[in-house]
């Protein structure tokens, strides 16, 4: 029996769902977790993985960082985005080929790990337009909306694991303004002491509509014939795992990779916008993106 790890991060405004223009996006990167450490102890350029996912990129100008970057310093691919967006880069991009510039190559090089990653998985889910809300998130919070999409990528990887395996899945933890809508409302908490304290419903946590989503799924499949899932924070896991807790993860880079994950997701799949994108190669063997109608037809 493996226990695989997957951890996850959303793209685009999911204040936004009404709207009929919004991209909108969930992303899971996972790996048995004996995989995840050795990844985070690989190196690029001079770095150790973990230490690039723990800290801005070098060639960042640090006006573009966050003004309370020096008290929570993070890898954050938004802030990568909005400083080229300030520099209006535009065109269509081959991770192989970054260019000359030193950001490009440094954050290039970052998700061409990822893309090309032998042990590392890259799901993504994505959905664009008001019609397409109907098949699956048949609500107007995003929490649930947040549930139900992470519920259905983590069920679409089950039956590619062993029967015996168990699959222990991080949805996005919300990193927005405490004040804004979607944090309100995103209910999923640190204080996840125990399973019991999970409520199920559609109007509960993101945590909650997740596994029941996920549960749903299986039970519609093989049921007991599959492998099992579990859902959580990093440190709600680790006391659920006995390898996750011995093993030592840090939960930001962790979190960093899933927003690599979700970066990759926007960056190919939002077509037909101003901006940077990225051209797909057959390298990216271990990166499967599906649309709302692959998976709910």
């Amino acid at each position: 029996m493996s226990d695989w790890l997957a951890v996850g991060d959303e793209t685009g405004n999911w204040d936004e769902l009404h709207n009929p223009g919004a991209f909108l996006g969930v992303a899971l990167v996972m790996g048995r977790i004996e995989d995840w450490q050795t990844a985070l102890e690989e190196r690029l350029d001079d770095q150790r993985i973990q230490d690039r996912l723990q800290a801005a990129p070098r060639h960042l100008p640090p006006a573009h960082l966050p003004p309370d970057y020096c008290k929570t310093p993070n890898h954050h691919l938004m802030d990568v985005f909005n400083y080229w967006q300030s520099q209006k880069l535009a065109g269509d991009w081959f991770l192989a080929a970054p260019g000359d510039d030193p950001l490009r190559q440094e954050v290039f090089a970052t998700l061409r790990w990822l893309a090309e990653h032998p042990r590392l998985i890259t799901w993504g889910l994505w959905f664009k337009g008001a019609a397409l809300q109907r098949e699956l998130f048949r609500s107007g919070d995003q929490a649930v909306a947040l549930g139900r999409a992470y519920g259905l990528l983590a069920a679409l990887a089950l039956p590619f694991l062993n029967p015996a395996d168990r699959l222990l899945v991080q949805p996005g933890l919300r990193s927005e303004r405490p004040n804004t809508l979607a944090s309100t409302r995103g209910t999923l908490t640190k204080d996840q002491n125990n399973g019991v304290a999970r409520v199920h419903g559609d109007t509960h946590s993101t945590i909650s509509v997740l596994e029941d989503e996920t549960q749903r799924h299986r039970d519609a499949w093989r049921g007991d014939g599959i492998a099992r899932m579990e859902a959580g924070t990093l440190d709600h896991l680790r006391k659920r795992s006995k390898t996750l807790k011995n093993t030592f993860l840090p939960n930001k880079a962790l979190n960093a990779a899933a927003d690599l994950g979700a970066g990759l997701l926007r960056l190919t799949c939002q077509a037909g916008t101003r901006g940077i994108a990225l051209r797909r190669d057959e390298t990216w063997r271990n990166v499967v993106f599906h649309t709302l109608p692959e998976v709910t037809a």
